[in-house]
């Protein structure tokens, strides 16, 4: 697994969210919410985009409250939210930033199963109560070169 422990700035992203149970078909909920929001949302949220890194966002949030987890499809931003979007300000803090090569949603399943089995255990660090991010870049899912990272927020143990 290639990845960089980066420390952060805060940021806001701005998409669209939703809530789902982390109990029952979280990532099948997930996959439907990407597949059922309109092109004309992507367009909006990605032309808030104006921080880098440029693209698409997944974002875990609320994680640790009554069982379920906001996501967000979201882009990061300086500019103000409009009323037919949601925000999101994520503080401060030091990342395990995982590089990934190939195509979704294989590639990036894999690397998440790897993270939690492999590199926890052995990394040093141990998972902030912060959201995990999900970077997308522009370009083809289905390519074998396509990249994207996750971002898992860290403390050193």
């Amino acid at each position: 697994m290639n990845y960089r422990i980066e420390q952060k700035d805060s940021f806001t992203i701005v998409g669209v969210k939703k809530r789902f149970s982390n109990i029952e078909g979280l990532g099948d909920n997930i996959g439907r919410m990407w597949s059922e929001t309109s092109a004309e949302t992507f367009e909006q949220i990605a032309g808030m985009g104006d921080t880098e890194p440029y693209g698409l966002l997944g974002v875990y949030s609320g994680m640790y409250d009554d069982n379920t987890t906001d996501y967000y499809i979201a882009t990061i931003t300086k500019k103000s939210c409009p009323e037919t979007l949601c925000e999101l300000e994520i503080p401060s803090l030091t990342w395990a930033i995982f590089e990934i090569t190939g195509p979704m949603p294989t590639a990036m399943a894999e690397i998440w199963g790897k993270i939690f089995s492999e590199w926890f255990p052995t990394s040093g660090y141990e998972h902030a109560e912060a959201p995990e991010v999900e970077w997308y870049s522009r370009g083809d899912l289905s390519a074998a070169d396509y990249k994207s990272e996750i971002w898992i927020p860290v403390i050193k143990k």
